[in-house]
């Protein structure tokens, strides 16, 4: 289960809100104390008993409103619009609290004692408190936890990690802890984790001259919610009351992006301040990003990289053939260092260091292309675990990655320049998320972001099968897009000899002589062939041999083993898996019963197996090509999905039935 990132927000009396939380801090009823299953979900290790969170919005009301950009501010000018001014001016706040309570039930949530939060910045904690319960001899026992055991990392300029672990849990403990960050990250609540919780309640107060907009997210609907008018501070203001109560866990799924895609959320975006407009957008962003030293700027200063790149592409005429050139010069320079970013270092670093985050990378990338004449727009990108896009709330954070975008009057080009076995004009999987945001002064606005390849394997096998059932003969695999990447990182970075021994011992396969075709030609399907002897596949009883056709790519497992799914089916690209293999039978024996062929499709052609047998005098041609076509179905589709898998599992495990003559 991939991680939900914690909510955290800003700061504020809260006494002075008028809202009292459900329960008092220590005060346990005796009820929880003696649970020992949660009846809503007998399964659960763990409960949140409830999670509390008051919130207000605190706008300066003299005209200047802080900007979400660092060192900046948006000030009314005399002419009715407004103008960026230099920092100082008061803040938009958003000041919260937090107050959660988590029943342990079984050992296996005993880590949930360790308790992480994200704050912006190197802000610290107005007020942190948490401790344990325990029944003991009939009492609840507290234990409180001291300062010391409270830790703050700086994972980034921007966030600190703040981690703390309750002291003295066990099965059957209470835990609880209350805190009030003075910084945030986010304006969104989210009612749904990892495991079910009772009751989930928020209230924010938002003052009349500031207005936002709302979406709820998920598939969990809102037991309550109330919105009435009431005077704060001198204030109009109203009130927002949003309780969810007996949420269910959220449970991951296959084909997902990041679970914080689909739990169960309300997520809030400022859209405007005393009717003026909203403090950030997304041209300001692309505005922004045009002006900065360390991004826009940076595309303008690549003069010394000009000689390198005509020596790259010397003798070239075509477009396609010198964007190609160039990005295999620059995947095959420089290395990815796995991390994520859309700020470059500068180019001159990048060239010493040959090597850098996504980033550093693909501005190396966009820079010589500027120097072979092409005109190229950076593209932001959310990569898929790292959420989709919220286009209503226009904040920079929903990005952590940035592409490359060319365009010719031919096609336009979206290209990375990190995973050096794709083609040129592939784009790596994860950043496979919807739409991209070109950074741009003439092409900014949104781009799809689609998938040019697709994961694809054929294998072909020629093989003869023994009386004592032992299968021999050729077996070669040709790789494509996705699966050629899969395959030529585990070539290389294992090694051949290691790679071999790894693949042949996961199939328990004697390998007489292998050969790899075309592994460094990233234009090319990968091939690897290879010279097997089997003996699993067949079983052999005397007068009849039982034989399992699929050597390799048989599917044994259904993916989908839940009986209904909420959330959409996201492969990200399509799929393509085809098998052909030729048997032929041992002297002395007859073919005595082989699957039927059979067609499965799914609606709209979003899927289809083909599954045909042909029987040739003493041999047997099976061909299996199992396809998804669509990258993404809604959950509506989901029983027809699963079903289709069903019958492909059912349909290949089928035997081959031969007897003695």
């Amino acid at each position: 289960m991939r991680t939900i990132p914690l909510l955290i927000f800003f700061v504020i009396t809260f006494s002075l809100l008028g809202q009292k939380p459900p329960e008092k801090f220590g005060d346990i009823p005796m009820e929880d104390m003696k649970m020992t299953v949660y009846p809503a979900d007998s399964s659960a290790a763990a409960v949140v008993l409830f999670d509390y969170g008051r919130s207000f919005f605190n706008v300066p009301q003299d005209g200047s409103y802080q900007s979400v950009y660092k060192n900046e501010t948006l000030q009314q000018r005399t002419d009715g619009r407004r103008a960026i001014v230099d920092r100082g001016r008061a803040p938009i706040r958003f000041e919260f609290e937090r107050h959660v309570r988590i029943k342990i039930l079984k050992k296996e949530a005993l880590g949930r004692a360790n308790i992480r939060i994200a704050i912006s910045g190197s802000q610290r904690l107005n007020e942190l408190r948490a401790a344990t319960y325990n029944l003991e001899n009939g009492k609840i026992v507290q234990t409180k936890m001291s300062n010391d055991g409270i830790f703050f990392e700086n994972l980034t300029t921007n966030v600190t990690l703040v981690t703390f672990t309750l002291p003295n849990v066990k099965e059957g403990s209470v835990i609880e802890y209350v805190y009030k960050p003075n910084s945030t990250l986010s304006l969104s609540w989210t009612f749904q984790g990892t495991i079910p919780t009772r009751r989930s309640e928020y209230w924010m107060i938002v003052p009349d001259y500031l207005s936002f907009e709302r979406k709820m997210q998920g598939f969990i609907s809102l037991s309550e919610y109330e919105e009435k008018g009431e005077a704060y501070l001198g204030q109009n203001a109203k009130k927002h009351h949003f309780v969810c109560n007996d949420v269910p866990a959220f449970k991951d799924e296959p084909f997902m992006t990041t679970d914080d895609d689909y739990i169960s959320k309300i997520i809030f975006s400022i859209a405007s301040i005393a009717n003026q407009e909203a403090v950030a957008s997304w041209e300001k962003l692309n505005t922004r990003l045009l002006e900065n030293e360390n991004f826009g700027v940076t595309l303008t200063k690549t003069d010394f990289l000009k000689e390198e790149t005509e020596k790259v592409i010397a003798g070239l005429t075509e477009a396609p053939q010198k964007i190609s050139r160039i990005s295999d010069y620059v995947k095959k320079n420089y290395e990815w260092d796995k991390a994520k970013g859309y700020f470059p270092s500068t180019l001159k670093k990048i060239m010493e260091k040959k090597k850098g985050n996504s980033a550093d990378l693909n501005f190396m990338l966009a820079s010589m292309l500027i120097q072979a004449g092409f005109k190229v727009d950076m593209v932001l990108v959310s990569t898929r675990d790292h959420g989709l896009i919220r286009k209503f709330s226009p904040m920079p954070s929903q990005f952590n990655y940035v592409i490359c975008s060319i365009r010719t009057p031919d096609r336009t080009y979206l290209l990375d320049a990190t995973e050096k076995y794709l083609p040129y004009d592939a784009l790596p999987a994860r950043c496979l998320n919807g739409e991209g945001l070109v950074i741009s002064a003439v092409n900014f606005g949104w781009i799809e972001i689609p998938a040019k390849t697709k994961e694809k394997t054929i294998i072909g096998a020629d093989l003869s099968l023994t009386d004592a059932g032992v299968l021999q003969g050729k077996v070669a695999y040709s790789y494509d897009g996705y699966d050629a990447l899969k395959f030529r990182k585990d070539y290389f970075e294992k090694g051949e000899e290691e790679y071999v021994k790894q693949f042949a011992g996961s199939k328990q396969w004697a390998l007489n002589s292998k050969e790899f075709v075309d592994v460094n030609e990233t234009d090319k399907l990968a091939k690897a062939n290879y010279q097997i002897s089997i003996k699993e596949h067949a079983t052999n009883q005397g007068d009849v041999i039982y034989l399992n056709p699929f050597i390799a790519n048989q599917m044994t497992d259904n993916p989908f083993k839940s009986a209904m799914r909420l959330y959409p089916i996201d492969y990200g690209n399509k799929i393509e898996k085809v098998y052909n293999c030729k048997i032929t039978i041992p002297e002395g024996f007859e073919i005595d019963e082989v699957p039927q062929s059979k067609v499965i499709g799914l609606p709209e052609n979003g899927g289809r197996f083909t599954y045909n047998v042909v029987r040739l005098n003493n041999a047997i041609n099976i061909t299996s090509n199992f396809q998804i076509n669509k990258t993404l179905f809604v959950p509506e589709e989901y029983q027809h999905l699963q079903e289709f898998y069903n019958q492909v599992i059912a349909k290949q495990a089928e035997q081959i039935v031969l007897k003695k003559k």
